[in-house]
């Protein structure tokens, strides 16, 4: 999944150029990322791909389609940073200690390489995405995409 992962988000990074708002790009990172979290949570929802298929939805597609799971939310916020020229960490989890990573979401540094977490599945007792949080997990991977 890490390496179809990586080959979806080097074809599609450069597509959510054109929904971004011009005033993002002089903000400071949080504003930035809250702007860009909220965009997702509008209008987009949290679903899981049916038991044995992995999609990962272009940014494009994700937003036509309305829904997507952990890895096509990814790629979403991960190209919005990079089009942003926001420093982005891809974190791939685990929550229950085996070898596989069930789980990824991206990090975003600050201005002073703070991470700001954009894990769009975590989500609060009303239904709405978390931000700046994080499940504690048992395993992780994290692939750099600095700009």
């Amino acid at each position: 999944v890490v390496i179809a992962w990586r080959k979806v988000y080097e074809q599609s990074k450069n597509q959510p150029e054109e929904i971004l708002a011009q005033e993002l790009y002089t903000c400071d990172t949080d504003t930035a990322c809250r702007s860009v979290f909220s965009y997702l949570a509008k209008n987009v929802q949290y679903k899981l791909d049916p038991y044995g298929i992995q999609y990962i939805k272009t940014p494009a597609r994700l937003l036509q389609d309305g829904e997507g799971d952990c890895k096509s939310l990814t790629l979403f916020i991960a190209a919005c940073l990079h089009c942003l020229g926001i420093p982005c960490i891809v974190r791939f989890v685990n929550f229950g200690g085996g070898n596989q990573y069930t789980h990824v979401y991206p990090v975003a540094l600050d201005e002073n390489g703070n991470e700001i977490i954009l894990d769009a599945c975590e989500l609060d007792k009303d239904g709405k995405p978390k931000y700046n949080y994080a499940r504690p997990y048992k395993r992780k991977k994290d692939i750099n995409y600095n700009v």
